[in-house]
């Protein structure tokens, strides 16, 4: 087998590119665009019951999303295609990914009406469907193909920057949104024209890893004969990932209210314009890349579980400045409070996407070693199973919470804050679970494995 280069890894992780794009756009404005505040009320209101509608949409996809992983996983584990278990499925869904996320912001009724809804909520499963066929293979591939622990943070490092460069990139939808409008354009189209250049640079990137990795060149496929459920049962069977998985969904819980309010912090509780929102990403984006070498660092140094725990505790405690944000607001102003905003939270945001997954391709790979079989898919999928139900609850309550105390269906400040404090309670569970995770045994075993070959 071969032993991947630094050029190969940078095309593979161009899949994570696509990632950022298409999930920020979902993530960050699939609520905003059809619960518009007051501030945004040129855009037509699509549907009755906006917030109500826009939690059951949202509720019904992200369960439909977390079901088709396990059962994408198996098919990919057990594929026997000649261009390897992964490639296959990237190759074809890769364009339908980015057009689903595109169509569901051009409802067929211009006005309000449930054929609307019916659209939204038939595009945005079919979006969830084909990211699970592009993403789960794809994360797999990625565990797969980089078997050296230290050489895996640095794909994760890179994973990492990759996908924050391209979230970083959604949050100037605010900014073109801008200057878009100055021009004349409709604030409909402004939110549009972003998001079909985003769709389509993701549609492509999606496509540059699926045909220039040859994935049995650097991957020898195991032997698996195991249905979704056995395989599921051996999966969770480990303590060491009970303890990661419920970690990461408890942390995805938090972090989804923030993002998905994150815009709202800017506009409404500081009152500052949208050109803040790319100032702010732009600042943790930037920021944040210029500690990855530090994290790599540490992580060799001190280990992976103490840098999450600094994270979070990071993240409760602007998560708290946030919900007391009147308070933050007298003493130092809205702009030096979103200025320390992107500042601060720089490092978590570097840390939590490349630790954990990390971790995750490390206890794939030692279940590798111990049972002979590559269950990496399954691995993947288990661990997005119960992260996405949980995101399926919070899909719900989080467009209800935004809402609290309206009486036209628009966010409110009371509901957007309140997103804060959901967002600061969760993540400092996710610091308590994850104080219990040892990685000491993991490590030995992956080091004794590959010193002996």
């Amino acid at each position: 087998m071969k032993k991947i280069t630094t050029g190969k890894i940078c095309a593979l992780c161009l899949g994570d590119f696509a990632r950022g794009l298409m999930g920020g756009i979902i993530t960050t404005y699939l609520l905003t665009f059809f619960i518009p505040t007051s501030a945004s009320s040129t855009l037509p209101q699509f549907f009755l019951n906006a917030a109500l509608t826009m939690a059951i949409i949202r509720g019904i996809g992200t369960v439909v999303d977390a079901v088709t992983d396990p059962w994408v996983a198996s098919l990919s584990d057990n594929c026997k295609s000649p261009l390897g278990r992964r490639i296959v499925f990237m190759r074809w869904s890769a364009v339908p990914y980015g057009l689903f996320c595109l169509l569901i912001f051009f409802p067929p009724v211009q006005g309000t009406s449930t054929v609307n809804a019916l659209w939204v909520g038939a595009m945005l499963i079919l979006y969830y469907l084909f990211s699970t066929l592009y993403n789960i293979p794809y994360g797999a591939l990625q565990a797969e193909i980089v078997a050296e622990p230290k050489k895996r943070v640095f794909l994760y490092t890179m994973v990492s920057l990759f996908y924050v460069l391209s979230s970083a990139l959604v949050f100037c939808s605010s900014m073109f949104k801008s200057m878009l409008m100055k021009s004349g354009v409709p604030e409909i189209w402004a939110l549009r024209i972003p998001f079909i250049v985003f769709c389509a640079l993701g549609a492509v990137t999606a496509l540059v890893p699926a045909f220039a990795i040859k994935e049995k060149d650097y991957v020898s496929p195991k032997p698996y004969h195991q249905s979704i459920w056995d395989a599921l049962k051996a999966t969770a069977s480990y303590p060491s990932f009970s303890i990661i998985t419920v970690g990461y969904l408890i942390m995805w819980i938090a972090f989804t209210f923030f993002n998905t309010a994150e815009v709202y912090y800017i506009t409404n509780l500081l009152g500052l314009g949208d050109t803040w929102v790319t100032i702010v990403s732009v600042l943790s984006i930037a920021f944040g890349v210029a500690t990855y070498p530090l994290v790599n660092l540490l992580a060799a140094r001190v280990g992976k579980k103490p840098l999450l725990l600094g994270a979070f505790i990071t993240y409760t405690l602007l998560y708290c400045a946030i919900y007391n944000y009147e308070l933050v607001i007298s003493l130092i102003g809205g702009p030096v409070f979103a200025i320390l905003i992107g500042l601060v939270i720089a490092m978590p945001i570097a840390i939590t996407n490349i630790i954990p997954a990390s971790m995750f391709a490390d206890l794939a790979q030692y279940d590798s070693i111990l049972t002979g079989q590559n269950r990496a898919g399954m691995f993947l999928a288990a661990r997005n199973f119960a992260n996405k139900l949980c995101q399926a609850v919070v899909a719900i309550f989080c467009s209800l919470l935004l809402t609290v105390g309206s009486e036209t269906g628009a966010a409110t400040s009371q509901g957007i804050r309140s997103t804060a404090l959901v967002a600061m309670i969760f993540v400092a569970i996710a610091l308590v679970i994850y104080s219990f995770y040892n990685d000491r045994e993991i490590s030995r075993v992956i080091r004794e494995h590959t010193e002996t070959k």
